[in-house]
């Protein structure tokens, strides 16, 4: 059993859970007694059962640990407005202690076996894995990855001479027949098992003559994808976190109880903001964590595909304590435990910000470390301005000085989501900010305004 929790939380940490304002709202009103049948807590577990529109009443049981949810009503929103509403309650000291009854008894021993089995299998020690059986196993994934990493040598091979025949023969043609190629190559990389090069092509395939600058991003695009050809190659002899960037970006994915495996790294974790991408049929949504004392940061991935709702495991502008555990390589992505973590308001915290100059430096550093890195998150100061263009951008501070011209690197940065400007420009207190973001080559994408110690979710 974990340990128990020392008091009930407060009213903001148990809205910080909600996954919208709506189930916020709805779990509040819900936060009456009369509403609930027979509520407990150990200091561990929290249950009750609340009356709804069905016949049966809706049983909620929280790890309080964790914490983690689970109620009989029908609703996809984790946690729901009942969790939230008997959440609320514990919190306004009307929930009594006692023994767990019969529902939240079983449903907490089996999240304790669900958890050893998982540890078991990590550790390569499930129990219905003798030594024989484990070893015969074992050679075999070793040859169906062998078997998979020839397949993806043949067929960026064969990849490779075609964008090498591209060059020779010249770039420009007709975006109908290089769309058809394009999609054929990535319905063959499908086949060599490396979806993650199909995946790029596929993206390429959609860039047409009328794309804006469409030759410059052909030939980047092709090159790029040229280096992830020599890198996989040459991998025998590339150190090994070039090795992992390479594997990320071919689509070798590493298991998740590989990572969680690794030593994590414990940190009260400032959420930074959120970003969603499209991936195919699938949503994915990428959250952005700092670490308020080690300074690192991470990017935690979740998946959601069509019709499916998006988690908001982590809420923009709260910390979280948590370990987060790294995929190998420089990249960023981090898994933690499935549990949701409470969360808190960030309050009076000062971490230190890059200038306009140092962010564009951290960016090549980056780009050195990963070739193929998309994005990198960073804090930048600087003082809100019009580029010249009229958007708004982040210019360099006097007192940093630079604001020399841009003959020393020092213009002004763009700010990219158009979207966020508004509400930045509201929320600053002054023109000079920092602000939290993702630099990338077109600029900044803003994610929050750090201001008088806390973090505002644009």
């Amino acid at each position: 059993m974990n340990t128990p929790t020392d008091a009930p939380w407060s009213a903001e940490q148990v809205t910080a859970l909600a996954p919208d304002a709506q189930v916020s709202k709805a779990g509040l009103k819900l936060a009456a007694p009369g509403t609930w049948s027979r509520p407990g807590t150990d200091g561990t577990l929290l249950w009750g059962a609340a009356r709804g529109s069905g016949k049966n009443p809706y049983k909620v049981c929280v790890d309080l640990t964790g914490p983690a949810f689970t109620c009989s009503c029908p609703s996809r929103k984790i946690p729901c407005k009942h969790t939230i509403g008997l959440l609320h309650l514990w919190s306004q000291g009307q929930v009594p202690s006692g023994e767990p009854s019969d529902y939240a008894a079983d449903w907490a021993q089996a999240r304790r076996k669900r958890a050893e089995r998982k540890a078991a299998r990590a550790a390569g020690t499930a129990p219905d894995a003798d030594p024989a059986t484990a070893a015969k196993r074992a050679k075999a994934a070793r040859a169906r990855a062998a078997r998979r990493e020839q397949r993806i040598t043949d067929g960026l091979a064969n990849l490779d001479r075609w964008i090498l025949d591209q060059i020779d023969q010249g770039l420009v043609t007709t975006s109908e027949s290089r769309s058809t190629a394009l999609r054929r190559l990535a319905a063959r990389m499908v086949d060599a098992q490396a979806p993650g090069i199909a995946t790029r092509l596929g993206e390429l395939a959609d860039l047409d003559d009328e794309s804006p600058d469409w030759l410059r991003a052909l030939a980047s695009e092709l090159g790029t994808i040229h280096l992830l050809v020599r890198a996989w190659a040459g991998r025998e002899h590339l150190p090994a976190d070039l090795v992992a960037c390479a594997r990320r970006e071919i689509g070798l994915s590493v298991p998740s109880e590989e990572v969680l495996a690794a030593p994590g790294v414990e940190d009260r974790w400032a959420v930074m903001g959120t970003r969603d991408r499209e991936e195919g049929r699938v949503t994915a949504r990428d959250f952005w964590l700092c670490g308020t004392s080690t300074g690192r940061w991470g990017r935690i991935i979740a998946y959601a595909r069509e019709a499916e709702e998006l988690p908001t495991t982590f809420s923009p502008g709260t910390l979280v304590r948590a370990r987060l555990h790294f995929h190998p390589g420089p990249g960023l992505r981090a898994l933690s435990r499935p549990e949701q973590p409470a969360a808190e308001p960030v309050v009076g915290w000062d971490p230190g910000a890059l200038s306009v100059a140092g962010a564009r430096e951290a960016w090549r550093d980056a780009l050195a470390a990963d070739p193929w890195a998309d994005v990198r998150p960073l804090l930048v100061a600087g003082r809100l301005a019009a580029d010249a263009e009229g958007h708004l951008a982040l210019s360099p501070r006097k007192e940093n000085g630079d604001g020399q011209g841009p003959d020393r690197g020092d213009a002004a940065l763009p700010l990219l989501r158009i979207g966020a400007h508004r509400r930045l420009t509201l929320s600053a207190v002054c023109d000079d900010v920092v602000v939290a973001g993702l630099i990338c080559p077109q600029g900044l994408w803003p994610l929050s305004l750090l201001t008088e110690g806390t973090v505002v979710p644009l």
